[in-house]
């Protein structure tokens, strides 16, 4: 009986773990070509994803997942360390400031 709630225990403490971390977009890079799979990022950071693209032949995706009150970029690893830096310098990260997660009740203040 008491490995039941121990099996209870580790599966409450597993899906607490991962409540709130999925990730907030997810965009898949081609030759020339953005395109957003999940979420909603902004208008003017696709079309400077577009502008990198014209210059570098990539494919891979990048993902948004929540960091603290923000958001962190996580690059496949065919994205080259120069070109991830390029992405990451024109992300609006203000516009992810105090996103909160799907569910989860806004903060007041």
């Amino acid at each position: 009986m008491a490995w039941i709630s121990l099996i209870v225990a580790i599966a409450l403490i597993w899906w607490l773990m991962k409540l709130g971390r999925g990730a907030l977009f997810e965009i898949r890079l081609a030759p020339g070509k953005v395109v957003v799979k999940q979420g909603k990022v902004s208008p003017a950071f696709i079309e400077h994803a577009k502008q990198i693209l014209r210059h570098e032949t990539v494919r891979g995706r990048i993902v948004g997942h929540r960091d603290g009150d923000g958001v962190k970029l996580v690059f496949s690893r065919s994205i080259p360390e120069p070109v991830a830096q390029r992405f990451r310098n024109i992300f609006p990260y203000g516009d992810y400031r105090h996103v909160a997660a799907p569910g989860a009740k806004p903060r007041k203040g």
